[in-house]
């Protein structure tokens, strides 16, 4: 057992580690003592003592109201430069363009698509000259290579995974990067065929049937993907979510990633290694990735913004075997669009702002505070049985649909049926179910366990 001593020294080790190789750059505002706290499981003294610790090694400073940022980085002021505003930018503007730029920043801050803190939407608009953005050529160039580094940055921090700019490939959505993965295995390997998690979301099963791939179910239990229950015969391509399944709500054991990993090597196949429920992460709660480095010449790592940033401002990252990315550049021009331009200078301005740990953290502070919400009301069931992880935006559980209250079920509470394959659909009971908590505000979580509350006393009356 970890005492009061070593985690403090973890802790302390694992920030100045992150600052000293430019994970966090100078300027970052760190969590604050309580999301550290409930982090790391210690109490705000211990995370105080940490702080000043560091404090007094010149890596952060403490700044009253704001808390602390990074001081001590051992980045060169040349590798980290201020964006430097031209004089357009900095020239007073028209007063039509200023109210034009505020109605632009108002409707991306108000849509239900985009989570990204609304002031800081509306200073990046006043500040960029958002409405005067290029759509293309040496500067889309220029800022679709910054965005690549401040990614790298953040699925570091979130994930625990180096990776270099060079090695990230950016598409508009999750089902862009889908289709140009199958169309290049495809282009690749005759009659492919694709093993993959059972249940999963019907859009990705759906989309490499349309492309003629030959579709293996394969259940999942407690312990992740059931390798064992692989063909002998083989496989092009598996997908899996080792993570964070959906919808079963389970990560891939640490038994069954080995046997997957000696399996695709035996067989020749490519893994889809689906991370995009994960990314909410950071300290000790973090699930490892397949690899340690990518590209690893198995895995096709995947993962999307949208937890982050919310479905209007989504980015998804692609790095692949180096023979395969050379089929993804071919193809994409081809088959996927390219970011817009809005998308792209807003999300790499926000990776890179010194708030973006904080917004991080409470992010998931707010997570989990869902997810506390939303397990306490599940308890009004009898034996729920739920399975959930803390990062998770979702959690499975058991019901007998027929005593839920009215109006929950195919709403709030969907069927895992409902996910999978068809062949397998009817061999599994419907009373499982799939609750998509992170969705949902806390005031309507309340109501949900509210009426949970209502279901259960009356059952308790009749009973």
């Amino acid at each position: 057992m970890l005492t009061k001593q070593t985690i403090k020294q973890q802790m302390i080790d694992d920030i100045s580690q992150m600052i000293i190789i430019g994970t966090l750059k100078k300027g970052d505002f760190l969590p604050s003592i309580r999301t550290m706290g409930t982090r790391y499981k210690v109490s705000r003294g211990t995370v105080l003592l940490v702080y000043k610790t560091l404090e007094s090694l010149g890596y952060i400073q403490g700044h009253e109201r704001s808390g602390y940022l990074v001081t001590g980085g051992f980045l060169s002021a040349a590798s980290d430069p201020k964006p430097v505003r031209s004089a357009a930018v900095t020239a007073e503007k028209p007063a039509e363009e200023k109210k034009n730029t505020l109605v632009f920043s108002q409707w991306l801050g108000c849509s239900n698509r985009v989570q990204l803190p609304k002031h800081f939407i509306r200073r990046w608009c006043e500040e960029s000259g958002t409405l005067s953005l290029p759509t293309g050529g040496e500067q889309a160039d220029k800022n679709d290579q910054l965005l690549k580094k401040n990614l790298c940055r953040f699925i570091r921090i979130s994930r625990g995974i180096p990776l270099q700019p060079e090695h990230l490939f950016l598409l508009p959505g999750l089902q862009e990067a889908l289709l140009l993965i199958a169309k290049s295995i495809a282009a690749t390997r005759p009659h492919p065929v694709l093993l993959i998690e059972d249940p999963c979301p019907p859009n990705i099963r759906e989309l490499f049937e349309c492309l003629h791939f030959t579709v293996i179910p394969v259940g999942v239990d407690d312990q992740g993907l059931r390798v064992e229950d692989f063909p002998d015969s083989g496989a092009d391509l598996i997908f899996t979510s080792p993570a964070h399944q959906f919808p079963m709500a389970v990560p891939l054991s640490t038994v069954r990633r080995k046997l997957l990993s000696e399996w695709a090597c035996r067989h020749d196949a490519l893994i889809i290694e689906n991370d995009s429920f994960a990314m909410l992460g950071f300290g000790q709660s973090v699930i490892p990735a397949l690899s340690h480095r990518y590209p690893d010449p198995r895995i096709i790592y995947l993962t999307q913004l949208s937890e982050l940033t919310g479905s209007g401002m989504n980015v998804s990252c692609i790095v692949a075997p180096r023979p395969l990315m050379q089929t993804l550049r071919r193809l994409a021009p081809l088959l996927v669009s390219d970011i817009h331009p809005v998308t792209r200078s807003l999300l790499s301005a926000f990776l890179e702002s010194t708030r973006f740990m904080k917004y991080l953290t409470s992010s998931m502070q707010s997570r989990r505070q869902k997810a506390t919400l939303a397990l306490g009301g599940l308890q009004y069931l009898p034996d729920p049985c739920c399975n959930g992880q803390e990062n998770a935006s979702f959690y499975t559980f058991h019901a007998n649909i027929s005593e839920l209250p009215e109006g929950l079920l195919d709403r709030y509470f969907f069927p895992v049926n409902l996910f999978r394959h068809p062949s397998s659909a009817d061999t599994h009971s419907n009373n499982t179910l799939v609750y998509p908590f992170a969705l949902l505000s806390c005031n309507e979580i309340e109501k949900i366990n509210h009426q949970l509350r209502l279901s259960q006393q009356r059952s308790a009356a009749a009973g």
